[in-house]
């Protein structure tokens, strides 16, 4: 008990601080943009230093299809169409190519999702199943059938991938002749069994997340506030019949469509989350595109920040961690990176010349990050308590837990030092699963400090449980 008390206070003060500016916090913090260029006949990788804004062009020789992806120190490319294969660079090493290996003639791989720095899976639009690779060596280690999420030409032309706590999450866009005319899916991945997992096990068959809309071509965002996945769905470019959707990662649930392609005024080809109230998008329409703020929470558009013409000039953007939005401008006339503060939505910089115009963009920080999700609970609980989620917690956080039976429950959460500083449930409550929300405040509704905080349940005076948050500001 002594050295837990000892370790938690370790990490309370070590939250502290990070947040004081006394010492520098244990994330990792981004310094460079990478950015995947081409003119689709050769590709490059593009270097940015984000302090000064310098590119170095031409970092590294890349396929001419390409996005690429960061995990602990290099940048993964998936060289798609015509490539089928991933590469491997090392920017510590003058941006070397340590390895490159193939993912299956014809392929067309489009992301790789990680799993450890052994396992990773790779996603493929000319193939039916997912590969499961070793990213430190390049070696095969088999295959996740998704033949049952195809459509009339036995492909269920998988795309983008994210991985939360256990989850791989898939998007399986099951276009026939590049229309969309099939539901869209999100197959889930079990990381722990390699299998495709069954959402619902009522219905015959392995099922997935049927979406509303069709044809996701996004990345995977998430909306930390709400603890939602959004997705981006395109339907047939052209019509204004997508929009945005919501996920919820831990039910395994479509939440519904959050925002209209009508709405939002075009096809979609990007989104990106600045917080509750404020995201991006970028949309064609026509003969011009143009990147705007939306409202997550409502759907509703805030404005327009830029338009350009040429109809997809406007195809990828990405965050970075101190505030700045990256937006990739790949028209012929002046191609480069935007620079936008999301602190008011000005361009401040670019186009950032990129030698060839940029398609993609990531950066050396976890953009790409595995989330973290307590677990599900069961239908018919005993008592327990989930972890809090998501933890750690920057606005809010939700903690749920399940009581086999009635009676006097308090959820109280205490800091480091064992002082009650919020109660969160107290009174009687049924048997069964509850949810509570925690905006971070105390019971004065004053904002708590960075730190780690103890939760505790507790049913007619007897515990039913313990667990901790990690705060950060």
């Amino acid at each position: 008990m002594h050295r837990i008390l000892a370790l938690l206070a370790l990490l309370a003060l070590l939250a502290l601080v990070a947040m004081t500016g006394t010492a520098r916090p244990a994330l990792a913090v981004g310094t460079r943009a990478f950015a995947v260029c081409t003119d689709f006949s050769t590709g490059s990788l593009d270097a940015v230093d984000l302090s000064t804004r310098v590119v170095t062009p031409d970092a590294a020789a890349i396929g001419s299809d390409a996005v690429a992806r960061w995990y602990q120190g290099r940048v993964y490319v998936v060289n798609r169409f015509g490539g089928d294969n991933i590469q491997v660079i090392d920017p510590g090493a003058g941006y070397a190519t340590l390895r490159q290996f193939s993912v299956g003639n014809g392929s067309n791989p489009q992301d790789i999702a990680f799993v450890s720095p052994t396992r990773a899976y790779v996603s493929r639009y000319g193939a039916n199943s997912i590969a499961i690779v070793d990213p430190s060596t390049g070696a095969g280690h088999g295959f996740i059938s998704l033949a049952g999420f195809a459509d009339s030409d036995g492909l269920p032309e998988m795309a983008r991938m994210v991985r939360v706590d256990r989850w791989v999450f898939v998007a399986c866009q099951r276009l026939t002749n590049f229309a969309a005319g099939n539901p869209s899916r999100i197959a889930v991945i079990d990381t722990q069994a390699d299998s495709v997992y069954d959402v619902d096990p009522a219905t015959p068959g392995i099922q997935g997340i049927t979406l509303a809309l069709r044809n996701p071509v996004t990345t995977f965002e998430f909306d930390r506030a709400s603890t939602r996945l959004l997705i981006g769905c395109a339907g047939d470019f052209g019509v204004n019949d997508g929009g945005v959707e919501a996920i919820d990662p831990v039910a395994l649930s479509d939440l519904g469509v959050v925002a209209s392609e009508a709405t939002l005024g075009g096809d979609l080809s990007d989104i990106a989350v600045r917080d509750a109230h404020h995201a991006y998008a970028l949309l064609s329409a026509g003969a011009t595109c143009a990147l705007r703020s939306w409202d997550p929470s409502t759907g509703d558009t805030l404005a327009t920040l830029y338009t350009l013409a040429g109809g997809f000039s406007l195809p990828d953007m990405e965050l970075d961690d101190r505030g700045e939005l990256y937006v990739c401008r790949n028209d012929f006339g002046a191609p480069g990176l935007l620079v936008f503060s999301t602190s008011n939505d000005l361009l401040v910089a670019g186009p950032l010349g990129t030698g060839l115009p940029p398609v993609a963009v990531t950066f050396d920080h976890a953009t790409d990050a595995v989330l973290a999700s307590p677990p599900a609970m069961p239908a018919q609980p005993a008592a327990s308590l989930a972890a809090p989620w998501p933890s750690p917690a920057r606005s809010s956080a939700r903690i749920a837990f399940a009581l086999a039976r009635a009676g006097e429950t308090r959820l109280e959460l205490f800091d480091a030092s064992g002082r009650r500083v919020r109660t969160l449930a107290a009174g009687a409550l049924a048997g069964g699963r509850h949810e509570v929300a925690w905006d971070l405040r105390d019971d004065t509704r004053n904002p708590l400090y960075a730190g780690v905080y103890m939760v505790r349940l507790t049913q007619d005076g007897k515990s039913l449980g313990t667990t901790r948050v990690v705060v950060v500001r």
